[in-house]
């Protein structure tokens, strides 16, 4: 009997001492896991952000053969206002697509910062109405600017030749400086609805993305701690 007794004591006092250098363990782990999955959550950020660039991408390229305007302006335009290039050609459609996809993808990091920092209840709750003040802060602080201060002077100051879409049996599209100025209120305003979807779509990918993550992680953390 007093052989059972001491067995089981010395058993509570090492599996104490087991818990113990667990709890400790966790304690040294905890900021690393926190690193690691708010890393995680941006790249979540840099995912969603590009595919916010690809749906703008292609919503700007539909809108474009609507109102029968030459596919890729948009993006001709933007590289022309970077490089000061007064020659178009296919490569700056290329450029310019790229530089978008690029800017959209940083600019999705940018947005999943309150998503990693800050707690689940109050930004994921609300995270559509989120997306769309930043597509609409987006706007403000970076299309604005870009667009009164490099893109209208550019289209103002310089004669560039007309850009003009053409198929095997002649042009089809085409568009000058000129008429880009008379279009420029258009552009503008119509922007706002294209950064605020962009915003939109890069916030539902995000919290869906990082729930999705959060939660299996919580689980497989459930079954560690179970087993132990």
């Amino acid at each position: 009997m007093s052989y059972i007794c001491v067995s089981t004591i010395e058993y509570t006092i090492i599996r104490t001492r087991i818990l113990d250098e667990m709890r400790q363990l966790d304690d040294i782990t905890e900021p690393q896991r926190n690193l690691t999955t708010r890393f995680t959550i941006l790249g979540f950020g840099l995912v969603g952000g590009l595919v916010s660039s690809l749906a703008i991408s292609g919503l700007i390229l539909m809108v474009e053969k609507v109102t029968a305007v030459p596919l890729g302006t948009f993006y001709m335009v933007l590289v022309a206002a970077i490089t000061g290039s007064q020659v178009y050609s296919v490569n700056m459609i290329a450029i310019g697509l790229s530089l978008h996809l690029i800017c959209g993808s940083i600019l999705g990091i940018i947005m999943a910062l309150p998503f990693a920092y800050l707690r689940k209840g109050s930004i994921f709750q609300y995270a559509p109405v989120y997306g769309l003040v930043f597509g609409l802060a987006l706007w403000s602080i970076l299309f604005l600017p870009i667009t009164f201060w490099m893109v209208l002077p550019l289209i103002s100051s310089i004669e560039i030749q007309p850009i003009s879409q053409q198929v095997p049996t002649g042009p089809i599209a085409s568009i000058d400086n000129s008429k880009l100025l008379e279009m420029a209120n258009k552009i503008t305003f119509g922007a706002l609805p294209f950064n605020m979807f962009y915003g939109l779509v890069g916030a539902i990918v995000i919290k869906s993305l990082s729930e999705n993550y959060l939660r299996k992680r919580r689980s497989l953390e459930h079954s560690l701690k179970n087993a132990d």
